[in-house]
């Protein structure tokens, strides 16, 4: 069962996702991305996409970010979240992970 932290972080990220690239600031996505960090390091089986949010971070502080790079970055996050929702082992937490990830996979198609 998902934590009620990564519960509001998955709404958090899908709302923010779902607004479209025009409405997301670097910033804000630095600090949902330090809130993610956070918690895919106490999940053995997410510790891999930690990295990967700390590239997308890394990118989003930068004083010219390479939208390309950040788009591929989304993307691979978008696949690692949709592998991780099959392993879940809550209905609700699998789908919440689905939504994220198709979410992930939509933005980075605009970040294009």
């Amino acid at each position: 069962m998902a934590t009620k932290k990564a519960e509001s972080l998955i709404t958090s990220t899908i709302e923010a996702l779902d607004n479209g690239v025009d409405t997301v600031k670097p910033k804000d996505g630095a600090t949902l991305i330090k809130d993610w960090i956070a918690v895919v390091k106490k999940d053995e089986t997410a510790s891999g996409i930690a990295d990967e949010l700390q590239e997308l971070h890394d990118q989003l502080g930068e004083k010219a970010p390479d939208v390309k790079k950040i788009a591929q970055l989304v993307k691979k996050l978008g696949d690692e979240t949709a592998k991780a929702a099959k392993k879940a082992d809550d209905d609700d937490l699998q789908d919440s992970l689905k939504d994220l990830a198709e979410s992930l996979k939509e933005f980075a198609k605009e970040l294009k």
